[in-house]
């Protein structure tokens, strides 16, 4: 689209230099540029036309020949191979289960284009001797589907490729391009019907109609609605959005044939307008279903919200052991599955490993009961949090970050001459500030009353010396014992917790 525009605007400036002044080169007398310096030239001589040759136009038009093949010829090309390219190399990388559904969906799609293309053919041939301007309109319609049907295979073998770098979240809304040209296809033939319909009515043929154009009716009545309930059925249990969208363009050709029948059926009893009245009645059936197939495509193109999606995950979420609140849930529609992400509010003083495996049981819970979820992301807050709102941003960038708060905790603590080690110093950004948990060991052997003396002491400098710190633990590592990897491990009991305010 850029390439476009690039190339519209410099075919705009091309022209509108062609049609400056200064471009053009002039050769005319000295007496034209400056008549008043050759007052007494002879009138004869005034009135010799002036030639106009225009100079440099080749160089520009090679110009921008040179621009079209460099900047727009070769960009479309080089894409259309990486393209090809990516398709090709993808074309062996799908499992056994999506290549079984796309084979499914490609087989009913297949059989839908031949029954489409053999009625297509007969409803011409009954409409033509038939002299019924609806059954026409119907065969056109019945035409399209051949499209539509053309559509629907291209969509559904893009849509089925695996994710790659280029498209990290996999090819899903191609389906949903396809509904959307499959819409604009039908939204154009409904207003092609409806133009050569409303000429049947302004000039109404006085042929009488055949028995052929009824027959033809009935039989695209019978073989469409079959389609359509074998399509739809495919595309809602394979969750393909283009199935859906072709099967209820079936189904539209379907309710056109019927009442293409009727009116028909009265221009048989001499009612001439009838059939041209059903003709427009056929193309507004057409042209809505295009229009709301193509409203639909736009809407996962743009990512709307799918409401029963959100509280559908919301409530699974929320029943989640752990789980204190669930918000920011957003859904979007990759072709016929839905990709989630949400955020939930645990325990703001558990450890990082169990918010970790409580988002992953909210990840499966909801990849278990929404069928239609494909993929799940959970972000873990220990609070409420608003990411529009600049008070909490501010609060958040306030603080410093938690290797600055270790390192002068330690650094403090190791001043102490009773305290020999500080083996685990743990920060915690709570709602009201910042809490620090430090576990240390003490020389010696010191009688229990002493350590709170210690523990006492290293508080209150602690929050003397650290402002930004709001609350303080003390715990006193007891024993020291090796595991499998043959790193210490500190066993802890705590000997004093206090806050600012204490």
């Amino acid at each position: 689209m850029r390439t476009a525009i690039r190339c519209m605007l410099f075919l705009a400036a091309s022209a509108a230099a062609l049609h400056q002044p200064a471009a053009l080169h002039l050769s005319t007398p000295r007496r034209a540029r400056a008549p008043l310096a050759h007052a007494p030239a002879s009138r004869k001589r005034d009135r010799e036309p002036v030639q106009i040759e225009l100079h440099g136009v080749r160089p520009l038009l090679g110009s921008c020949k040179r621009y079209l093949k460099e900047e727009v010829m070769r960009p479309i090309v080089v894409q259309t191979l990486v393209f090809a390219s990516a398709l090709q190399r993808h074309a062996h990388a799908r499992s056994h289960l999506t290549a079984a559904s796309s084979d499914g969906a490609a087989r009913i799609t297949w059989i839908g284009a031949l029954i489409n293309l053999l009625l297509s053919g007969f409803k011409l041939l009954a409409g033509i001797h038939g002299h019924s301007a609806a059954m026409i309109s119907d065969a056109g319609h019945s035409l399209s589907d051949l499209v539509s049907d053309g559509l629907t295979l291209l969509a559904i073998r893009m849509a089925n490729l695996p994710p790659d770098v280029d498209h990290p979240y996999g090819h899903g809304r191609f389906e949903s391009v396809g509904s959307l040209a499959i819409g604009g296809l039908l939204w154009g033939a409904g207003m092609s019907f409806a133009i050569s319909s409303y000429s049947a009515l302004r000039h109404p043929s006085t042929t009488p109609m055949g028995m052929i154009a009824l027959w033809a009716a009935v039989a695209s009545i019978v073989s469409k609605e079959v389609l359509y309930r074998a399509t739809l059925t495919l595309g809602e249990r394979l969750k393909s959005q283009i199935l859906v969208a072709n099967a209820w363009h079936h189904r539209s050709d379907a309710l056109s044939s019927v009442v293409a029948l009727v009116g028909i059926g009265g221009s048989m009893m001499g009612w001439r307008r009838l059939d041209p009245i059903a003709g427009m009645v056929v193309a507004a059936l057409v042209a809505w279903m295009g229009l709301r197939i193509g409203v639909e495509a736009l809407l996962q193109l743009t990512d709307t919200t799918d409401y029963a999606m959100v509280k559908e995950v919301t409530e699974v979420a929320s029943r989640v052991e752990g789980v204190q609140g669930v918000d920011q849930v957003r859904c979007r529609s990759m072709g016929g599955s839905s990709h989630v992400d949400l955020a939930i509010q645990v325990d703001q003083m558990i450890s990082a490993s169990s918010a970790h495996r409580i988002a992953e049981e909210v990840r499966w819970s909801i990849s278990k009961e929404c069928e239609d979820v494909s993929e799940v992301l959970v972000h873990v807050d220990t609070g409420p949090h608003d990411m529009s709102c600049p008070l909490q941003d501010r609060t958040v960038q306030q603080y410093r970050p938690p290797s600055q708060v270790e390192e002068e905790v330690r650094e403090l603590l190791l001043q102490q001459p009773e305290i020999c080690r500080v083996p685990h110093v743990q920060v915690h950004y709570l709602a009201e500030g910042v809490k620090v948990d430090a576990y240390l060991s003490m020389a010696g052997d010191p009688r229990a009353s002493e350590s709170r003396e210690v523990a006492e002491r290293v508080r209150r400098r602690l929050l003397d010396n650290a402002t930004d710190i709001q609350a303080i633990r003390i715990g006193l590592a007891l024993t020291r014992e090796e595991d499998s990897s043959g790193e210490s491990v500190s066993w802890e009991m705590p000997v004093q917790q206090s806050g600012s305010g204490n």
